[in-house]
């Protein structure tokens, strides 16, 4: 006859088997765990990533339709003091610059000697796009690149004139004209965007 100490161990006892599938389960279930917790970092990473990207193309696109919208048909002087048209775009690849204009509206914080009209130029280099701006209309000296968006591979502008024609070269007859609008198409880490922008008040 067994003692009764013996038989309650073996009623209330795990077996080897038990225990190897006890830990077997458990064991599942922590992997389980880490993939899940791992998963959701790497969605919260791609998410974030993703969301930058929108907000750098947000703030680009909101500047540069802010600065075309109120483009200013004044014609200006260059560094040398040779008039110049009032808009202009890429002419023979030896500037990386996209578009030169002047635009209004801008704030004299500092009450600087000069007036609320600010030239502008848009640039593509190494494959980022950056906004550079003058200190005066006439001449003056350029600012340092302020870097927008990057991993441009490609960029194509269009100028739509007064009869509504879409044109590759914007070609003005007198210093003054500002095309209608301006298209931008570019591919930018194998996707392509294409925004189109008024220019100037009283263009429509």
């Amino acid at each position: 006859m067994k003692p009764a100490t013996t038989d309650l161990v073996q009623k209330n006892g795990f077996t080897l088997i038990e225990m190897m599938v006890a830990l077997l389960i458990f064991s599942m279930l922590s992997v389980a765990g880490v993939v899940l917790l791992r998963g959701a970092v790497n969605s919260d990473e791609v998410t974030a990533e993703n969301l930058g990207e929108m907000a750098e193309m947000q703030r680009f696109v909101s500047l540069i339709e802010a600065d075309l919208n109120q483009a200013v048909a004044r014609p200006h002087r260059d560094q040398n003091g040779d008039r110049t048209t009032a808009f202009s775009g890429p002419q023979d690849g030896s500037s990386d610059s996209f578009l030169k204009f002047i635009s209004g509206g801008h704030s004299n914080i500092n009450d600087a000697p000069h007036s609320n009209l600010q030239r502008v130029e848009y640039q593509l280099k190494d494959q980022t796009i950056a906004r550079l701006h003058y200190t005066m209309a006439d001449g003056g000296t350029i600012s340092e690149p302020a870097k927008l968006i990057s991993g441009i591979s490609s960029l194509e502008v269009r100028y739509r004139d007064k009869s509504g024609l879409w044109l590759n070269n914007w070609r003005t007859e007198r210093l003054t004209d500002l095309p209608r609008a301006v298209e931008l198409l570019f591919t930018r880490e194998g996707r392509t965007y294409r925004h189109v922008f008024l220019v100037g008040t009283g263009y429509l």
